[in-house]
């Protein structure tokens, strides 16, 4: 039982200290997709060079504070919409999603009883997957972040440009909760109901209420508030059952 317990207890250090990293790497992976986009397009001078905000112990473990600093409004006067898009749609789609695609790529070749790497692997993939989800579409219909950003570039609606963003977006969000979700989750877990119920939990929470629920602060109005509520009211439940069902069958 001690041994159970203590294993258990491996388990759940394990696992948060996993969260906050891959957290961490999805998050600086967006913000510096958008600025090494503008660098190389010639519009920051140095990539690094991010808003890293206060050192507060909040900032230093959700990095709540960090931006990508770039002068999108500088880029738009001079007449680059298409250059301002670009950058402020690399974050979703370059530092989350195809860092999503190429985790799990590299996922594929795990063993089966490769638990930490398994958990790295999933846990990222979902930051990458709920990094995406909280622009698209909660944060998408707005006045400002980076989807409103873009169609401001392009000099289209956001309700024009929410529809094509919408596709790639439920794209990678489904592959996560239908494809990576019940193979890893197994994996991870090794078939320990305790510890598939911790991860379902941890990862509907997450993804439906951290992510879920940027529509709520920041002042992005009715529209981003409603998807939020809806994703921890409706969706958030829904989700729980899926997985469940899908992670508990094979016991």
């Amino acid at each position: 039982m001690k041994d159970a317990q203590r294993s258990d207890l491996g388990f759940a250090l394990m696992t948060a200290v996993i969260i906050i990293a891959a957290h961490a790497i999805a998050y600086l992976s967006h913000e510096f997709s958008h600025s090494f986009t503008a660098w190389a397009l010639g519009y920051m001078p140095h990539p690094l060079a991010l808003d890293y905000g206060e050192l507060t112990p909040a900032n230093a473990v959700l990095l709540l504070n960090v931006g990508d600093n770039v002068q999108y409004d500088r880029i738009s006067s001079g007449g680059s919409g298409l250059a301002v898009a670009t950058i402020a749609l690399a974050g979703a789609f370059v530092g989350n999603g195809v860092l999503y695609f190429c985790v799990n790529m590299a996922a594929k070749r795990l063993r089966p009883d490769a638990v930490i790497t398994g958990s790295m692997a999933y846990w990222l993939m979902m930051m990458c997957a709920g990094n995406i989800w909280s622009y698209i579409p909660i944060r998408a219909i707005t006045t400002h972040a980076d989807i409103a950003i873009a169609a401001g570039g392009l000099g289209v609606s956001v309700w024009t440009l929410f529809p094509i963003l919408l596709v790639p977006s439920l794209l990678f969000v489904g592959h996560f909760f239908v494809r990576t979700c019940p193979w890893l989750i197994l994996l991870i877990a090794q078939e320990k109901p305790g510890r598939i119920v911790t991860i379902v939990a941890l990862t509907v929470t997450w993804f439906f209420m951290f992510f879920g629920s940027a529509g709520l602060f920041g002042s992005y109005g009715d529209v981003s508030q409603a998807f939020s509520v809806a994703s921890a009211a409706i969706l958030m439940p829904l989700a729980v059952a899926w997985l469940w069902k899908r992670c508990s069958g094979t016991i």
